[in-house]
């Protein structure tokens, strides 16, 4: 840096901020020049002078020039450095300008009656937030919605646009309001999921999650879908780090059975536990399963698909598969329960209504068991190439995948006992990592080239379907535990998620990446938010995000790093 200075004794009026070193404004204070108390140095920016207002003398010392935490140059013998301000004045942050105004989340959903609380956060040119400018709020039709303070309430059914301004930036959110609660789930009220989707850490970090108590809840920064905190380090109990099970499989979320209340299972250092949790109330009532309600392996659980009965629960421990209720956790033998001679009955899952039953004897296999209560029939079938089996949520087939051959599927008709269609697997569509529904899978065909496609298949037709692409990951997995009933079935939702951090690699144009998003074989894809952990597979299998929804489809679960915060704790996402 050239730095310029005055001669002795010259009085210099007036203010040029241009004049000013980049990146800052005028008016800071200027430091004392070493041994000449009152002569207060500031450098200016090379081969430019800055006259102000104050008198700046020349002198024989050796001028070290320092603004604050910067070092910008050193002035000999008659030189002496021309002061840019020598008066208190506001910090740079208060002179930089507002580029625009990030609000978040970017949308939301509120039932009428109802309210949720928007951010705005004002930011620099360099994307740099700005403390202290005020805000203004405005709603584009206050007899849907109103704002005061970015705390929008639902008057009507309807859409607004909720805006945010400082400084003449704007930034905005979409605001749907939607008819009081207890109505179905609908995706369709979430934004279309799209590539540009990345998680938005920054303003993840924003909303503190790692500080929410549990039973608290924040905003997804990108969709507005509402996140409980369910565990913490002490709740509900003490546990370096909580997750849950693998994302397909028997329920982990239980359905309402005390009013609003549903449990939910999470695992922790010393265990298996069951947490109630009520929405609005926050969470309560952590006890542990132990004894003969403590699960052999993970996927040794499953909460009721039945609505007639959602205190049950479905425990394999180690001998038997029992039901459970998780009222007084307590037995509850009776309707074909317990199943004895079952030493390790593993991805233990069923149908709608608690109709059929599945799981595998070992974590191994070979042999995979189907089981209808309400008739005590039991059937099996063995193959030393199965790796998984997948239930048909309508409860007449369920779907092997195998490992030898990889990948493919063997369809097996429960009601005929009987293999009914094989595919050939790897080079082909894998039947791996698929979501349950009703007649149908969904999956993804990872065998083309990246970004991949989303796939389904048919038990009814015998046929596996591309749909098209992009995918949200490579690495993912899907989730069908939501029981539905649409007309058409590829109207079903499946929900598929990332499990490899917070996003897969950049450049290949995936969908959401890293997102937890929404699928139907008839094309709709929608983003329910992301997960922000940065925990891969690969480092903590048990601790994975692995989201997983209710029967209801009111809920999905996961586990979460909070971006990196040193810890996993398991969250709801309410589904609007």
């Amino acid at each position: 840096m050239i730095v310029r200075a005055g001669s002795a004794e010259d009085d210099h009026d007036g203010l040029d901020g241009r004049t000013t070193p980049e990146g800052h404004g005028p008016g800071w204070c200027c430091p004392q020049a070493a041994r000449h108390p009152g002569n207060y140095l500031s450098a200016a920016a090379a081969s430019r002078v800055a006259p102000v207002g104050c008198r700046a003398r020349a002198t024989d010392a050796v001028a070290t020039i320092a603004q604050r935490a910067w070092r910008f140059g050193v002035a000999t013998a008659r030189v002496a450095c021309v002061a840019l301000a020598c008066r208190n004045a506001a910090s740079p942050e208060a002179r930089r300008s507002v580029a625009s105004v990030a609000v978040s989340p970017g949308s939301a959903v509120v039932p009428v009656g109802q309210s949720v609380q928007l951010t705005a956060v004002p930011l620099d040119a360099h994307g740099t937030p700005l403390a202290g400018r005020a805000i203004v709020w405005a709603t584009s039709d206050s007899s849907v919605a109103t704002v005061t303070s970015g705390q929008v309430a639902g008057l009507a059914p309807g859409r607004a646009t909720i805006t945010a301004t400082s400084e003449g930036r704007s930034g905005a959110s979409n605001v749907t309001v939607t008819a009081p609660g207890g109505s179905v789930p609908d995706p369709t009220l979430l934004p279309e999921a799209t590539p540009s989707q990345a998680p938005l850490t920054a303003l993840y970090d924003l909303l503190h999650v790692p500080a929410l108590a549990p039973g608290q809840s924040y905003l997804d920064p990108t969709t507005g879908a509402t996140i409980y905190r369910l565990t913490s380090a002490t709740f509900p109990t003490t546990s370096a780090d909580w997750g849950h099970d693998y994302a397909e499989g028997g329920d982990e979320i239980g359905l309402p059975y005390r009013d609003s209340t549903r449990a939910v299972l999470v695992h922790g250092d010393d265990g298996y536990w069951l947490v109630d949790f009520t929405p609005g109330a926050g969470v309560t009532n952590g006890r542990p399963l132990t004894g003969g309600f403590a699960p052999v392996h993970d996927q040794a659980f499953a909460f009721s698909t039945n609505p007639a009965t959602p205190w049950y629960a479905y425990v394999s421990n180690g001998s038997s598969v029992r039901r459970l209720d998780v009222r007084t956790m307590t037995e509850a033998p009776g309707d074909g329960w317990p199943v004895a001679n079952e030493p390790e009955a593993v991805w233990l899952q069923q149908s709608e209504r608690d109709g059929l039953f599945v799981w595998m004897r070992g974590q191994s296999g070979p042999t995979v068991v189907g089981y209808e209560p309400a008739t005590g029939t039991l059937k099996t079938y063995s193959d030393s190439g199965i790796d998984e089996p997948r239930i048909d949520r309508a409860g007449r087939y369920v779907g092997l995948t195998m490992a030898r051959p990889s990948e493919a599927l063997y369809l097996w008709d429960w009601s005929a006992d009987s293999i009914v269609w094989r595919t050939g697997g790897d080079p082909g569509i894998p039947f791996i990592h698929v979501a349950s529904l009703a007649d149908r899978w969904y999956g993804v065909d990872w065998n083309l080239a990246p970004p991949y496609q989303y796939v389904v298949f048919d038990p009814v037709t015998r046929s596996a379907t591309r749909l098209g692409g992009p995918t949200n990951s490579g690495d993912e997995y899907g989730n069908g535990n939501w029981i539905q009933h649409p007309a058409n079935l590829n109207d079903q939702w499946a929900l598929f998620s990332h499990f490899e951090g917070l996003a897969p690699p950049a450049g290949d144009g995936w969908l959401a990446p890293g997102g937890m998003v929404f699928v139907t074989a008839n094309g709709q894809r929608r983003l329910l938010g992301h997960p922000y952990t940065t925990i891969t597979e690969a480092a903590s299998y048990a601790l994975a995000s692995f989201v997983r929804l209710s029967s209801d489809g009111r809920y999905a679960m996961f586990t979460s790093d909070m971006n990196g915060s040193g810890r996993t704790d398991v969250f709801l996402v309410r589904v609007p």
